[in-house]
């Protein structure tokens, strides 16, 4: 009798089937309590073979757990990120062409690949992909076996040791995200992995890196906590329009970059936690978080906090810095590396082509020092930078190639990947053979890689390259590449992100989970005139010297239309404003170097004429008011005035010379003596000094209670305003990462509440905006999602084409088929699905249902939805109803906003004005103005909505439900509902208070009671969209056979 062999993990006894597990990423798991209940969890279904699904926050070690419970028992683990234009043929396999044979082979895809093999398959972020895609592989799932439909429609049965795991991050709180369907999760062991309390992610740092001191751990743990936390609260990042995350992986950059170089610990923390956002407040914000922690925790005067002038340094044995980051050139060429000559050479050249001016140096530090690190580096700027320029700054420095790989809404994985294409010169018959894209030719090739456009491709491409970003560090590429192995980035390769700042909330940005794989820098403009003048220096190829005062003119003509077209001077009618930046001072530069070329020109009768011409075709002729853009050269020729023509004309002929002599010279020469300006950066492993240190230990602190069942500890301090930690995240039983829970929200806004003489909730917009920021962003971005454009395959070949379809083309071999053979598969996001969707929202505002709590939730469920709704561009109207002078007589609708008025900060005040306050009028019936309401609605509206808000009860309440029921009101708006139902009209009755009468009047309901009103924003929100999702798309069926090009089709 044999016995399995087996490997005891965490408790469990875990099978292991293999000897050689093949290529595992390396993972450093640190045992920490919630690392092993988490095993726990993972476990059991690994010991049963049961499908497993894991949920968890980004950075919080989904695949780094599968991979270290399969490197302990050498088990082989494939990997395949989803996404939205993921196809069954990805994954189960294709047929290629034999280079040898010329004849088509089948090749499996990952997933058959992990069946026949008896592998783990993790299908990372297998939400992505389209539910009608997910079912396919149903039958794994459900009955343990896999038809090859798309090959020769033989079964696979799995090999021992075969498991199918999927992840996913949490559908609250990320964008792009939704659950997997119901009819596919049901098959799986769904767990949700906790995140690690703060007392444990100092453990995991400290197992990570054990020479860093504790007292530094526990500071930059909690920096980290606290620009989370302030990042959820809005506090900071609010005005950026952009997703961020701080977690494990933020703080093992930080803390890898500290540990050799102590002294720097300040600097990082502002490369790592400052530098991602944009304004000048979120920065004194964030610095004001670092100095109180420093100080707690007695490093604040340990710390060099200085602002130091970033030089740059050379040596001939291959190694230049930028302030802290030191790149050796060797790291970054495995063989041949530069010799000392083109090494000089090549930082010549980087610094001629883009100069390292002062306004420049601190971030080429930075992204110095990311590189130094091996860190991926994602550049964000205004429309008026180029970030690409830092990238290709040191890629000319280090001399290596830069690829570039641009991206665009539209693209396929396909044409970033690679695919079957039409191969020339294989014989006289058509063939087709794998291409590899440009993404996957720059890794295999070693290459520093430039992505462009992150934020026009959408997630669909984007996360398709989480494996490449993450520690796995390759890429799989799809079965008809003839390869199962993955494509690894080699050691010497680095990647770069680029794209521009998101303008507006409903414009395509990347994912926060995606962004944190990224070291984040936004890139500042250049203003400082005497960064502009060094770089028109450099543009004009002039010594510091030569043409002073031409240079002084230029960057002063800059520097003016610049804050011209800022404070809309020009360009007032514009929708836009007029945007000038370095392009533009390019383009003087060159319009002038062009000009002096020829020595007719040379004359100071012509200066003006040159100088005019050039400012002309750089920034002026765009004007569109001829007013406007007289006024501009006028500006320039007052500029002129003020100028000796001598020295203009001198500084011309300068510009003339060196372009006949095709000489060019720079300030900046980078190369100094080895042994008199060398200075090491690092010698050896630098000590931790913590001597002298003002922290007084042994200080009890006595916190309140947590939102667990203990305490953190005498050194536990949240801040005065916590109250403990009042359920953030850690430890047990507390409100996870979002921060307060929602009853918490409305207890904290009590102590903002004015004293209530007349039924006004009685607060300002600025108090509820404080308070319940976060709580309406959070409903905002959990319900965005549901609004998301549908997404369509649509199977489709022609007879040309870029992308050749194996089976078309073997048919069309065979003589079976015609010639369309190219695969034009599209899919169709269907963004305009949403128009014809109008919501009126209708408000008791009675005093009988004025309730404080009630009042707020209802205040925060209708700013939530007005959010959301004006994001995705739907029209609505809310307005109240009530008889406010308690007359019998009239009945008051006033409209807090109009059904066919933009959303914006004049209605949003106008919104929150008209709910909170006049709630003393008396009650009506609803059955009253039902009829008036159903007339609100534009003529072009296809579904229309109406959301009432009540407790239903008529004039005057009854003495029980039951006699609620049987009033004469309530049988009056019964019928009434039934009417308006049956001409269309799509209600939502939200009922108010303890009796739940509106499930018993309307087709659609919600009851609020005191157990779950502080739920009414989410509850609203996601009934909203239900009911656009099932009314909606039910008008909208007559309407699929549209031509694909009224969609938005990716091919």
């Amino acid at each position: 009798m044999s016995f399995m062999a087996s490997v005891q993990i965490a408790g469990y006894n875990v099978p292991s089937f293999h000897e050689d597990p093949g290529w595992i990423p390396e993972t450093n798991i640190i045992l920490t309590p919630t690392t092993i209940a988490n095993l726990r969890k993972i476990l059991p279904a690994i010991v049963q073979n049961r499908p497993l699904l894991l949920v968890g926050d980004a950075g919080v070690g989904k695949n780094a757990l599968i991979y270290y419970i399969n490197s302990l028992r050498k088990h082989p683990t494939i990997r395949y990120s989803f996404n939205e234009d993921t196809l069954p043929e990805d994954l189960v396999g294709s047929y290629r062409l034999d280079p040898n044979t010329h004849g088509f082979v089948w090749s499996d895809g990952p997933l058959s690949q992990a069946m026949r093999q008896g592998s783990t398959f993790v299908a990372d972020e297998m939400n992505l992909a389209s539910p009608e895609v997910l079912k396919r592989f149903q039958s794994i799932f459900s009955d343990h076996y896999l038809e090859m439909l798309e090959g020769d429609a033989t079964r696979i049965d799995p090999a021992p040791g075969f498991q199918f795991v999927a992840t996913q991050n949490p559908a609250e709180g990320f964008e792009g995200r939704k659950n997997l369907p119901r009819e596919i999760q049901k098959y799986f062991i769904t767990v949700y992995l906790d995140a690690y309390p703060t007392a444990e992610l100092v453990s995991i740092l400290h197992g990570l890196f054990p020479e860093v001191p504790q007292d530094i751990l526990n500071a930059v743990v909690h920096i980290n906590r606290d620009v989370e936390d302030a990042v959820i609260r809005k506090k900071i990042g609010s005005r950026d329009l952009e997703r961020y995350h701080f977690n494990l992986r933020n703080l093992t950059r930080l803390t890898r970059r500290i540990e050799d170089k102590p002294s720097a610990l300040y600097q990082e923390l502002q490369d790592v936690y400052l530098r991602p956002f944009r304004t000048t407040e979120d920065h004194v914000e964030v610095k004001g978080m670092f100095e109180n922690r420093l100080k707690e925790f007695g490093l604040w005067t340990l710390l060099d906090k200085k602002e130091k002038a970033t030089e740059l340094a050379a040596n001939s044995d291959g190694r230049f810095s930028i302030g802290r980051a030191v790149l050796n050139i060797s790291e970054f060429h495995t063989s041949n590396a530069p010799d000392a000559e083109t090494f000089q050479t090549n930082l010549e050249k980087a610094a001629r082509e883009f100069v390292p001016v002062p306004a420049r140096a601190d971030i080429l530090e930075s992204i110095g020092r990311a590189i130094q690190f091996k860190e991926n580096v994602l550049l964000e700027g205004d429309a008026d930078v180029e970030p690409d320029e830092y990238v290709r700054f040191f890629a000319r420095a280090l001399g290596r190639d830069l690829h570039v790989v641009t991206l665009s809404r539209g693209m396929h994985t396909a044409d970033v990947m690679g695919g079957l294409k039409p191969a020339s010169g294989a014989g006289k018959e058509a063939a087709v053979d794998w291409v590899d894209g440009p993404l996957t030719r720059a890794v295999k090739n070693g290459e520093f890689i430039l992505i462009q456009g992150l934020e026009a491709a959408g997630p669909e491409l984007v996360e398709k390259l989480n494996m490449l970003m993450d520690d796995a560090r390759a890429l799989m590429l799809p079965p008809e590449s003839g390869s199962n192995d993955p494509v690894f980035l080699p050691g010497e390769s680095r990647i770069f992100g680029v794209k521009f700042y998101r303008s507006q909330r409903t414009a395509p940005t990347v994912s926060r989970a995606f962004r944190n794989r990224f070291t984040c820098y936004t890139i500042p403009t250049v203003e400082d005139p005497e960064s502009i003048r060094a770089i028109l220096r450099s543009e004009l190829g002039l010594d510091d010297e030569e043409g002073k005062e031409l240079v002084r003119l230029m960057q002063q003509f800059h520097t003016l239309i610049r804050e011209k077209a800022r404070k809309r001077e020009i360009g007032a009618a514009n929708l836009q404003p007029y945007r000038y930046g370095l392009t533009n001072l390019r383009r003087f530069s060159d319009s002038i170097g062009w000009a002096v070329v020829e020595p007719e020109n040379l004359s100071e009768s012509k200066l003006r004429e040159i100088l005019q011409e050039g400012a002309g075709i750089a920034y002026l002729n765009e004007i569109a008011d001829p007013v406007e853009r007289e006024k501009m050269f006028q500006m320039l020729d007052g500029l002129l005035e003020g100028q000796s023509p001598e020295s203009l004309l001198k500084g011309l002929k300068a510009i003339s010379k060196k372009k006949a002599l095709k000489e060019r010279t720079h300030k900046s020469q980078i190369w100094w003596n080895q042994k008199e300006h060398w200075r090491e950066a690092n010698t050896g492993k630098a000590k931790w000094n913590l001597d002298g240190r003002d922290l007084k230990q042994g200080v009890e602190i006595d916190t309140p209670e947590t939102g667990g069942n203990t305490k953190e500890g005498p050194d536990a301090w949240y801040g005065k305003d916590t109250q403990g930690n009042k359920g953030v995240g850690d430890p047990g039983h507390g409100g996870g990462s979002w921060g307060y829970r929602s009853e918490e929200l409305y207890q904290e806004f009590l102590k903002k509440r004015k004293i209530l003489w007349d039924y006004n909730i009685g607060v300002s917009l600025e108090d509820f905006k404080e308070v319940f920021g976060p709580e309406i962003e959070r409903v905002t971005v959990d319900l965005d999602r549901f609004m998301d454009p549908d997404i369509h395959i649509n199977r489709r070949y022609e007879s040309r084409g870029s992308r050749v379809d194996a089976r078309k083309y073997l048919s069309y071999l065979a003589g079976r088929s015609d010639g369309r053979i190219f695969d034009r598969t599209t899919i169709n996001i269907d963004e305009d699905r949403l128009k014809g969707v109008e919501v009126v929202f209708a408000l008791n505002k009675g005093r009988r249902i004025f309730n404080f709590e009630y009042s707020i939730a209802t205040l925060v469920a209708l700013m939530s939805s007005a959010e959301i709704l004006s994001g995705h561009r739907i029209p609505f109207g809310v307005l109240g109803y009530s008889d406010l002078k308690n007359s019998k007589v009239d009945i008051d609708l006033q409209w807090f906003k109009n059904l066919d008025a933009d959303y914006g900060p004049q209605w949003e005040q106008h919104l929150f004005s008209g709910i909170a306050q006049s709630w003393h009028g008396d009650t009506i019936p609803e059955s009253n103005i039902l009829e008036e309401l159903s007339s609100y609605f534009s003529a072009e509206a296809r579904t229309r909505i109406l959301v009432v808000l009540s407790d239903f009860r008529g004039s005057r309440g009854k003495v029980n439900p039951e006699a609620d029921l049987r009033s004469h009101e309530t049988r009056a708006l019964f019928e009434e509902v039934g009417k308006l139902k049956d001409r269309g009209l799509v209600m939502l009755g939200v009922g108010l208070g303890p009796r739940a009468i509106a499930e018993e009047i309307f087709p659609e309901s919600l009851s609020i009671a005191r157990e779950n009103y502080a739920n009414l924003p989410g509850l609203l929100a996601s009934s909203i969209t239900d009911l656009i999702h099932r009314y909606h798309s039910a008008l909208s069926e007559q309407a699929t056979d549209r031509p694909t090009e009224e969609g938005k089709d990716r091919e």
